[in-house]
């Protein structure tokens, strides 16, 4: 499992995914959400984006609905 936490950003706090491609995003309100990742890579994007000072919420956003590389999990 990676885990990224303490994330520089004004909505998301952490970021993980377990190897099943299931990424829990927890937000500054402390809810956390799950999405299945169809890359497998979105975890490694956000470590991309952190070293790279972009915006982690872009990103994010960009993944769930625009690239939609991000789908929601339904429980």
């Amino acid at each position: 499992m990676k885990l990224i936490e303490n994330i520089d950003s004004t909505a998301i706090n952490a970021v993980s995914e377990g190897d099943d491609n299931i990424v829990t995003v927890t937000f500054n309100s402390g809810k956390s959400y799950n999405y299945r990742d169809m890359t497998g890579n979105f975890v490694n994007s956000v470590e991309n984006a952190m070293e790279n000072n972009q915006s982690v919420g872009r990103l994010f956003n960009r993944a769930l609905k625009e690239d939609q590389t991000l789908q929601i999990v339904t429980v």
